[in-house]
């Protein structure tokens, strides 16, 4: 089967063609595609390159080094949750849910900037889920975990959607009255601990250790804790273009990967990269010491807009280390295992980082203050209790 994609962004509002790509998928579901710049796109002073490191701004035709389609287009890809409702929305066939065509399904629906198509501009982004139907989406998230789901629910989590990263119920939502998107988190049937609640109390903590974070609000719909996270996709001049690591890095299958290689990347690309370089190591530090294990390249982005160029994008996914298992998925340098408050000063004064042990005391003052700010945010002090290792790490040496 062969897939015919006219790739778009809309960094200003409106869709503009960046290129095409061709993909074929074989019998066995194999598939390589091939991509190529739009030349008036290639013309314009104000373009950037979808993928600085596989698909530089040139006038050549780019193929996949690998199986599939290339790693920036997979990222405009909804996560699991919101693939499962992708493919329940259009009963798509097993046969069918290859890359290309979801791509073509998602069209102009994705987070980000890039929208697809077959042939002429994508259709019509659907309309934005109020906020008013909180209620409702936690509710029907809930009866789709349990497979208990109607279709009158069903059709209002297709229209709400879902956003990259993670396997979480979620939806897109919209705050008319005060002009604020929303990436709205809700609780999970598998939960062994209040991961809402957690989450919305470590992204507080992060916010006092000095991260740059979204903002965030912990509400209550249907007798359910729910956390609300600003999208920083989307600006007043349009949507900003997002890119993971993990497509930065061409990591694939089980990869290993050191946060000193997502350092060289943004040393390389980011248009601010004295700051950005600093951003990403109070993250390595407080995702250290915090205990957040769940460090993995799809938890990482840099994002573009016209007006600052490539950037570090905010950190966000931050949660202590509910699965118990002490292993980050990122290494420090050899390691996996956070390495202690003096070695992390040492990576620091490595990576070149100003004031690297300033930023450190910085971190482990705000994280020494993580029970109060767990317990203002409503966690259970068994839950709190779940996460005694937070304070061995403040004292490991």
């Amino acid at each position: 089967m062969i897939y015919h994609l006219m790739v778009w962004e809309k960094t200003a509002g409106t869709n503009r063609i960046v290129g095409e790509m061709i993909s074929e998928v074989s019998d066995g579901g194999r598939t390589k595609s091939a991509f190529r710049y739009d030349r008036e796109y290639l013309e314009h002073d104000y373009s950037f390159a979808l993928d600085p490191v596989s698909l530089p701004l040139k006038p050549d035709h780019f193929s996949t080094d690998r199986s599939g389609v290339f790693g920036v287009f997979e990222d405009s890809l909804p996560d699991d949750w919101g693939r499962k409702l992708l493919v329940r929305k259009l009963q798509i066939p097993r046969h069918d849910q290859n890359l290309p065509n979801l791509l073509l399904v998602l069209g102009n629906a994705g987070l980000g900037a890039l929208s697809f198509s077959s042939q002429g501009a994508p259709a019509p982004p659907p309309s934005e889920t109020s906020i008013t139907f909180l209620s409702d989406l936690v509710i029907a998230a809930e009866a789709f975990e349990y497979g208990e789901i109607q279709e009158s629910e069903l059709a209002l989590l297709f229209r709400a959607g879902s956003s990259p990263g993670g396997a979480r119920p979620k939806a897109v939502v919209y705050d008319k009255e005060n002009d604020i998107h929303y990436i709205a988190k809700f609780p999970s049937i598998k939960d062994q601990v209040d991961v809402v609640k957690i989450e919305a109390a470590t992204m507080l903590v992060a916010a006092g250790a000095g991260l740059d974070v979204p903002d965030t609000r912990l509400i209550q719909c249907a007798k359910k804790s729910i956390l609300l996270v600003r999208r920083f996709d989307v600006i007043p001049t349009g949507r900003r273009h997002m890119i993971s690591f993990h497509t930065l890095l061409k990591a694939a299958g089980y990869y290993q990967a050191r946060y000193q290689e997502l350092l060289l990347v943004i040393r390389k690309h980011s248009s601010n990269p004295l700051v950005d370089s600093e951003r990403l190591y109070r993250q390595m530090v407080f995702n250290a010491v915090m205990g957040n294990t769940d460090d993995h390249l799809k938890n990482f982005w840099m994002i573009y807009d016209r007006e600052q160029g490539w950037r570090l994008s905010p950190a966000f996914d931050l949660v202590p280390d509910i699965g118990q298992n002490g292993e980050h998925v990122l290494l420090f340098d050899i390691g996996s295992y956070n390495p202690g408050r003096s070695k992390l000063e040492n990576i620091g004064r490595q990576w070149g980082i100003r004031n690297a042990d300033v930023v450190v005391s910085q971190v482990f003052d705000a994280v020494g203050d993580w029970k109060d700010k767990f317990a203002s945010t409503g966690v259970s002090d068994n839950n709190i209790k779940f996460f005694k290792e937070i304070d061995r790490n403040l004292v490991a040496p």
